[in-house]
C-alpha cells in the first residue's frame, strides 16, 4: 500500500517534466523553423570546379579570403618598381641627350626628366629639343631644313631619337621645335628617309618606319637611291644578329616591328618579311636555350650560355632580351612560365639595386620590358603617378652606376658618356664610348659609331 501512495505521488511530478522537455523542444524548432539554409556557391581559384558552404541566412558571412598567388606578387613588384623609378628621372642638367632618350623608353608618353628643378615630360622636352649637359638632339642646317646629331652623348644610331619616339607612342603630328622654328615629327621621318644607304646600321630605322610608314611605302634617299620598306628589310636580314647593338636584340627588334607592320595592316608574311619571322624564331629558341636557373638570360645573348656574377650585366642581358621577347611572342606564349622566370629575374636585379641607382641605358630598356609585360599580360600599364608612394620625394637620376664588369657583346655607342660616380667614367665610357684616347673600339674590338 506504501508503494502505492509512493508512485500515486511522484508520477504527476515525471509527466509533468516529460511534458515542458517536449514544449521547450518544439519551441527550439519552431524558432529555427523561421531561418533558412542555403547553399553558396565559391569560384575556385582556377575556375575548372567549385565548392560549397553553406551559410544561415540573416548572419553575415566572413568575406573569403583570396589565395596569394605568386601572379600576385610578381604584379605588385612591377607596381612598386615602376613606381619607384618613376621618382627617379632623368635629371637634363647633368646628363646628355642620349640617357634623356633612354629615361623615355621606359614610361613612353608619361616619362617625365628632371630639368631645373622640376619634373617634366619628356617628350615635349626632347621635342622642343631641349638640352641634356648642354647638348642638343636637332640644329637647323637653314630655316627650312634641321639635321640630327650624331655621337657620344647624342644619338648612337641612325634614327635613334625617332625610333624612341616611335616607340613610346609619339604621333605624326607631334611638333619638333628646333632653334625656333616649328617643325613635326613626320618631318623627322622624311629627314631620316634620306639618310638612308646601303650597307650600313638601319636598324633604328626599320623600327621607326615600321611604325610610321605603310608597308608598301616607296622613298629616294639622298643620293637618288630608290628605297621602300623590302629593301630596308633586307639590309637588315643581310647584317648579323650578333653585330648589332647590345647584343642583337635591337636588329631583332627592328625585325620584330617589320613582321608586326605587316600583321597590323593584315597583309600575309612573305618573301622579306616572313624570312624575318624565321629568324625572330630562332633567337627565340636561343634565347630560352641559354636561360639560366635563376629565370635570367645568359649574359652572352645569343651567342652561347652566359651567367656574369655582376649584377649590372645580368641586368643589361636580361632587360634588353626580355624586352624584345616582350614585344615579340605571341598572346600564347605568354603564359610560358620560362617567361615568369626572366620577369622576376629583372624585378630582383632592379629592386635589389643599391640606392635603385641603375645606369640609364639598361634601366630604360628594363622598364620598358615591365611596362610591356604589364600591357600584354595584365591588358593595362599602371598608373605610376598614383602608385608613387606616398612621402617619396622626387630624387634625380643625376648618376649611373658604375658596371664594373661590364663585358660589351657588340658595339654601337649605346652609352651616355657623361655619367659619371664620383668624378670618374662609367664602365661604359671605359669600354669606348668617350674618345679620350683617340680610340674607336669597345672592349671586343667592336667599331663605335
Amino acid at each position: 500500500m506504501e508503494w502505492f501512495w509512493f508512485w500515486l505521488s511522484v508520477l504527476p511530478i515525471v509527466l509533468g517534466n516529460a511534458s515542458e522537455q517536449k514544449i521547450e523542444d518544439s519551441v527550439v524548432l519552431e524558432s529555427t523553423a523561421d531561418l533558412s539554409v542555403t547553399v553558396v556557391p565559391i569560384e575556385s581559384q582556377d575556375e575548372s570546379s567549385s565548392q560549397e558552404s553553406i551559410a544561415v541566412s540573416g548572419v553575415p558571412m566572413s568575406p573569403v579570403e583570396q589565395p596569394v598567388t605568386s601572379e600576385t606578387i610578381r604584379r605588385q613588384r612591377i607596381e612598386r618598381c615602376l613606381a619607384i623609378y618613376y621618382t627617379k628621372p632623368i635629371d637634363a642638367n647633368r646628363l646628355r641627350p642620349w640617357s634623356l632618350m633612354h629615361g623615355l623608353i621606359g614610361y613612353g608618353l608619361d616619362a617625365e626628366i628632371y630639368f631645373d628643378g622640376q619634373p617634366i615630360n619628356a617628350i615635349s622636352y626632347l621635342c622642343s629639343n631641349g638640352s641634356g649637359d648642354k647638348l642638343r638632339l636637332l640644329e637647323l642646317v637653314n630655316q627650312q631644313q634641321f639635321r640630327t646629331r650624331q655621337g657620344p652623348g647624342v644619338q648612337g644610331h641612325p634614327g635613334q631619337l625617332l625610333a624612341i619616339l616611335a616607340q613610346a607612342g609619339a604621333s605624326l603630328e607631334q611638333p619638333l621645335m628646333v632653334d625656333g622654328r616649328p617643325f613635326s615629327v613626320q618631318d623627322l621621318v622624311t629627314y631620316e628617309q634620306k639618310q638612308c644607304r646601303a650597307r650600313t646600321e638601319l636598324t633604328f630605322m626599320l623600327i621607326a618606319f615600321s611604325n610610321y610608314l605603310d608597308p608598301k611605302a616607296t622613298w629616294a634617299s639622298q643620293t637618288g637611291e630608290k628605297w621602300n620598306m623590302a629593301k630596308l628589310l633586307r639590309e637588315e636580314l643581310n647584317q648579323p644578329i650578333q653585330a648589332g647593338a647590345c647584343g642583337g636584340t635591337h636588329r631583332l627588334m627592328g625585325l620584330s616591328h617589320a613582321v608586326r607592320q605587316m600583321e597590323r595592316h593584315g597583309h600575309p608574311l612573305a618573301g622579306e618579311w616572313l624570312q624575318a619571322a624565321r629568324v625572330l624564331e630562332i633567337h627565340q629558341q636561343q634565347a630560352w636555350k641559354y636561360q639560366n636557373s635563376d629565370g635570367g638570360f645568359s649574359t652572352n645573348f645569343f651567342q652561347g650560355p652566359g651567367n656574369d656574377r655582376d649584377w649590372s650585366t645580368q641586368l643589361y642581358a636580361t632587360g634588353h632580351i626580355l624586352e624584345w621577347l616582350l614585344f615579340t611572342l605571341s598572346d600564347e606564349q605568354l603564359a610560358d612560365e620560362r617567361l615568369n622566370a626572366a620577369v622576376d629575374h629583372l624585378l630582383m636585379l632592379m629592386l635589389d639595386a643599391p640606392n635603385h641607382q641603375v645606369d640609364v641605358g639598361p634601366r630604360g630598356h628594363a622598364l620598358h620590358a615591365l611596362r610591356l609585360y604589364e600591357q600584354r599580360v595584365y591588358g593595362e600599364n599602371s598608373d605610376c603617378r598614383q602608385l608613387v608612394e606616398a612621402g617619396e620625394p622626387y630624387q634625380p637620376a643625376i648618376t649611373a652606376q658604375p658596371l664594373k664588369h661590364l663585358k660589351l657583346i657588340v658595339a654601337g655607342g649605346n652609352a651616355d658618356p657623361a655619367a659619371k660616380v664620383a668624378g670618374k667614367p662609367n664602365a661604359l665610357e671605359r669600354n669606348g664610348a668617350k674618345n679620350t684616347n683617340n680610340r674607336t673600339t669597345g672592349s671586343r674590338g667592336f667599331r663605335r659609331r
